[in-house]
């Protein structure tokens, strides 16, 4: 594993909603949607998991305001 030059390298594939991964061969990984707000922000909204980078399938649906 090469070394990490700076801090954007590092992917946290984890949803930051309900904590489940969301990495390659989790089954979560295709329908991910980034997350590109900054940790301080994702704490000030009162998310469970800050440290993830990304929210899953199952919980962007919940938490979509539209209705199909």
């Amino acid at each position: 594993m090469g070394k990490c030059r700076n801090k954007e390298e590092i992917i946290i594939e984890q949803c930051n909603h309900c904590g489940r991964k969301v990495h390659f061969g989790s089954g979560l990984f295709v329908n991910r949607v980034w997350d590109f707000n900054d940790i301080i922000t994702r704490i000030d909204n009162g998310l469970k998991f800050p440290l993830g980078d990304f929210v899953c399938w199952e919980c962007d649906e919940k938490n979509s305001d539209s209705e199909y």
